[in-house]
């Protein structure tokens, strides 16, 4: 006595999981929304997409009332109508959702809908077309058929505008599978998903929203992982010097001492040590050599060497010896370095000549 049958304890256990709406247990988020189960609600059960494209009901409630503003006594009068529709593609009861198309009678399930490549617009009053109604994407009169990869999965998508293939609005040869931008919203959000090749943000979500793909309001998926950007935070602590004069390795450093490591000023990846460079104290700018050859290409290097020569690594008769790059980084060839070296070599031998002028003319007064 008490018991219940094992078909009625299936029975109870598929209600409890099954959307009220659409009355399925699949739980696949990407295609038909988040599905949550209220126990605070007697166990309701409900797929977000099934109840924001549903047709008689709205969201009267604030966002932190019912389920996502959605009233409870309104979502049963909707079950309640649903119930009394026919799908007209599964043929089951509880088609929530019908085509706006005017004149158009059909009524479907979400899932049923997704299936058949009805399109849902999840913007303005949320509206549904069926699959003889639904927009579709001109091709332009000379643009020609052909194929290119999509942009998002690098697979070749045939020109021709379909059901699972978009085209770019803003871009003439971007050509998307509609599964790959429907991943790219979801994980982008409202605020980074644009198109891929032009980095267009307002008209191609404008398009997106027409062909059916949901672009949550929300902030991207990377932006919420905790410590996603940790590692911005750790600083180049390396001595890339050729010879390191530290006796406690490249790695130590030492602030407010000839051990701490300066970082290149260009891309901050090389590092010194204030003792195993010519640099004279910490004010001073210092350039990898990577950093410094691209600087002479572009002829920046020059004009950096006259406003202060100090600014950068170069050969002394002193002894002091001019780095070599970092083994992590490709080396440059014999003629670059010998060509630096040789304009290292007339700097310091015009800042000498200037000096030696200057020292005459003191000597004369």
């Amino acid at each position: 006595a008490g018991c219940e049958a094992p078909g009625d304890v299936s029975k109870r256990c598929f209600n409890i999981l099954a959307c009220v709406l659409c009355q399925r247990i699949d739980d696949c988020p990407e295609k038909y929304g988040e599905k949550r189960t209220y126990k605070e609600y007697n166990n309701l059960t409900v797929h977000y997409y099934c109840l924001l494209m549903s047709s008689g009901i709205w969201q009267r409630g604030e966002e932190d009332e019912g389920v996502y503003g959605f009233l409870i006594k309104d979502i049963r009068k909707e079950v309640n109508r649903a119930a009394k529709l026919k799908c007209n593609i599964c043929k089951k009861k509880g088609a929530s959702i019908g085509c706006v198309a005017p004149k158009c009678k059909r009524s479907y399930h979400f899932p049923c809908g997704v299936q058949r490549e009805c399109i849902f617009q999840f913007m303005e009053y949320f509206g549904s077309y069926c699959w003889e109604h639904r927009p579709v994407q001109k091709l332009p009169s000379d643009e020609s058929r052909g194929s290119s990869q999509c942009t998002i999965c690098l697979e070749f998508v045939e020109h021709f505008p379909v059901y699972n293939i978009l085209k770019s609005p803003c871009c003439k040869n971007a050509w998307f599978h509609r599964d790959c931008l429907q991943y790219q919203a979801l994980s982008a959000g409202v605020f980074f998903f644009r198109c891929t090749v032009c980095n267009n943000k307002d008209k191609f979500q404008n398009e997106m929203l027409r062909m059916g793909i949901h672009i949550p309001e929300k902030d991207a998926s990377w932006e919420l992982e905790e410590n996603a950007y940790q590692d911005l935070l750790q600083r180049y602590q390396h001595c890339d010097a050729r010879r390191c004069l530290c006796r406690n390795g490249r790695d130590y450093n030492e602030p407010d001492s000839k051990w701490e490591i300066k970082c290149c000023q260009c891309c901050g990846s090389c590092g010194t040590h204030l003792a195993c460079s010519p640099i004279q104290s910490w004010e001073e700018n210092w350039e990898c050599i990577e950093c410094r050859s691209i600087l002479a290409k572009s002829g920046n290097y020059q004009n950096q060497k006259k406003r202060s020569l100090a600014t950068s690594e170069k050969i002394d008769v002193t002894g002091r010896f001019l780095e070599e790059p970092s083994p992590k980084c490709p080396r440059q060839s014999p003629g670059s370095q010998h060509s630096f070296l040789l304009r290292c070599v007339i700097l310091h031998g015009e800042e000498a000549t200037a000096w030696k002028k200057y020292r005459r003319n003191d000597d004369m007064k």
